[in-house]
């Protein structure tokens, strides 16, 4: 009997110690508004004739993990901000929205560098695909609405000056 009591209050032990433990701390919730933009690029979009029609200060994403990372978890942008994707070659992949807070319009851009697709104000968090349209090279996100309010077409031609290291 002497082993019973000992073990039971061996037991009683071990489970007091057990709920004496600090708990696990809760998760704080992400409240910075993502990653901090990195001005890799200085990006200006022409009609045909030449007239400026646009011109962004650009993050270049050109590795596998930024192409993925792209601008999720940002919920702002300034107007004059954009993100340049380079693939590393010619692409016909779909992008989407996941995680995305900011709704987009998504340019594609040929080999060329001149604009192949325009998919105007994308639903941010959408996983639709957003087809390119064609062959593709880069891809540009600015903020939606701002294609049609510079007035960028099919066939507009779009070059970068990359500051410093910059990729591509």
């Amino acid at each position: 009997m002497s082993k019973f009591l000992l073990c039971l209050l061996l037991l009683a032990t071990l489970m007091n110690l057990s709920s004496c433990r600090k708990p696990e701390p809760e998760p704080t919730p992400q409240t910075d508004a993502g990653p901090v933009f990195r001005h890799d690029a200085d990006l200006t979009i022409t009609a045909p004739d030449g007239i400026l029609r646009a011109s962004f200060a650009v993050e270049i994403a050109a590795t596998e993990q930024a192409t993925r990372q792209g601008l999720m978890f940002r919920e702002t942008m300034p107007a004059d901000h954009a993100m340049l994707f380079d693939p590393q070659g010619l692409s016909r992949n779909p992008f989407w929205m996941k995680n995305t807070y900011l709704p987009l319009d998504i340019i594609f851009i040929d080999a060329d560098r001149k604009i192949l697709h325009i998919a105007e104000n994308t639903h941010p968090f959408s996983e639709d695909a957003i087809e390119p349209g064609g062959l593709y090279r880069y891809v540009l996100e600015i903020n939606a609405g701002l294609a049609q309010k510079q007035n960028l077409t099919i066939g507009d031609k779009v070059t970068w000056t990359l500051l410093n290291s910059a990729g591509s």
